[in-house]
């Protein structure tokens, strides 16, 4: 009677152990439901802004790129114009025999990466001369007469950002000027070496003024078409400083014409306003 009550209760204990093992597939799946739900909820709600504030940075890190581009420009020209050499040289395409300054400006191409959630690097394009940027400048004389004529073609340097989460950016050095493109408006943020003042003259009535024009031209090698690199790793720009030269059209003059030719008509137009 003993062992027939024993074996009679051996089914019971069976089904308790298969009982205690549902529940612990039914635990284990509702914990990978609550991983998988909080993974999707940061993959889907959180990393694009996390992976958006990255490009962000990385556009403020492009952006002083460009802001030293520009600076070492203006201090090579400063250099130059102190130089009584650097105006002997008078052919278009200058030589390598004419004094020069060379100065090299790293680049952060690509950036906005996050260890662990999100890896993969933004990129930019860096290119030479891609844009025509022209300046005209034409004096007249008080018989509006043209007494002094020059069109220079400046050229440009450009970056074109490639994000894959924040907005594009287009940042374009044009004759001294920083220029910020973004959706179809553009914005001078630093502006080009271009100065007016008005003169002291206490004989006339009629103002006269002090113009200043620094007009920075942008070239390559002769016939060359325009060159740009496309990376989403570091590259370095090589600035070489040739040639300065003074033009001194007279003091008897009456008109000053300044037109610039160039893709981003409101940035100057809002600077020359000023």
């Amino acid at each position: 009677m003993k062992k027939c009550n024993k074996n009679r209760f051996e089914p019971e204990k069976t089904f308790f152990h298969s009982e205690s093992a549902t529940a612990t597939v039914i635990g284990a799946v509702l914990l990978l439901g609550i991983i998988f739900s909080v993974l999707t909820i940061v993959c889907v709600g959180y990393i694009p802004e996390w992976k958006s504030d990255a490009e962000y940075s990385h556009m403020g890190d492009i952006y002083e790129d460009m802001a030293e581009v520009k600076s070492k420009i203006d201090m090579m020209s400063i250099i130059l114009a102190s130089n009584p050499n650097s105006s002997y040289l008078k052919s278009p395409n200058p030589s390598s025999s004419a004094p020069q300054l060379i100065i090299s400006v790293p680049f952060h191409m690509g950036g906005g990466d996050l260890p662990l959630v999100g890896h993969i690097k933004s990129s930019g394009s860096l290119a030479v001369n891609r844009e025509n940027c022209k300046m005209g400048i034409v004096v007249k004389d008080p018989e509006n007469s043209i007494v002094y004529y020059q069109l220079i073609n400046c050229g440009t340097i450009t970056y074109n950002s490639q994000n894959r989460y924040y907005v594009d950016q287009n940042l374009i050095y044009e004759n001294g000027a920083l220029i910020l493109d973004q959706r179809e408006q553009s914005v001078m943020m630093l502006y080009p070496s271009i100065r007016f003042s008005r003169a002291i003259d206490n004989e006339y009535s009629v103002p006269k003024y002090n113009v200043s024009i620094n007009a920075v031209r942008i070239f390559q090698k002769p016939y060359a078409p325009p060159e740009a690199v496309s990376s989403n790793t570091g590259c370095s720009l090589r600035l070489t400083g040739i040639d300065y030269r003074l033009y001194d059209v007279g003091e008897d003059l009456a008109r000053l014409e300044l037109t610039v030719y160039t893709r981003n008509p409101e940035a100057w137009e809002q600077y020359l306003k000023k």
